[in-house]
């Protein structure tokens, strides 16, 4: 059994929500560059060419921020499972926790054709 400190756990926790927050205010200013370039590429005297590499550096950075954010949500839940073989498995640290307390590998999800999560 793992043995964390309650605090540090509340920090971490909050910290998430945050970084978070972050992100997705990130992806929010970056849809809207996008469609402010888009708009005055239209009307500049760009060529197709460019306005073409303008468009994919801005996409590639905005997929890397989707694909951080993925690998942050992947880091959470391994902390949620890490939390749960500890001491703090009955501690609510107020994150997103919408699995059962027990072990990962025992439950799965999946959707039903109406959007409903199942237990399988």
């Amino acid at each position: 059994m793992h043995d964390f400190n309650t605090g540090a756990a509340m920090v971490i926790a909050a910290d998430l929500r945050t970084t978070f927050a972050s992100v997705d205010s990130a992806l929010a200013s970056g849809a809207r560059l996008l469609g402010t370039m888009l708009e005055t590429a239209q009307t500049s005297n760009l060529t197709a060419t460019e306005r073409q590499r303008l468009l994919d550096n801005v996409t590639d950075g905005l997929r890397n921020v989707v694909k951080g954010r993925g690998d942050m949500v992947e880091a959470m839940k391994r902390m949620t499972v890490l939390k749960r073989g500890s001491n703090l498995e009955t501690v609510d640290v107020g994150c997103d926790n919408p699995l059962p307390a027990r072990k990962a590998s025992e439950f799965f999800i999946s959707a039903d054709a109406a959007n409903t999560a199942v237990a399988v």
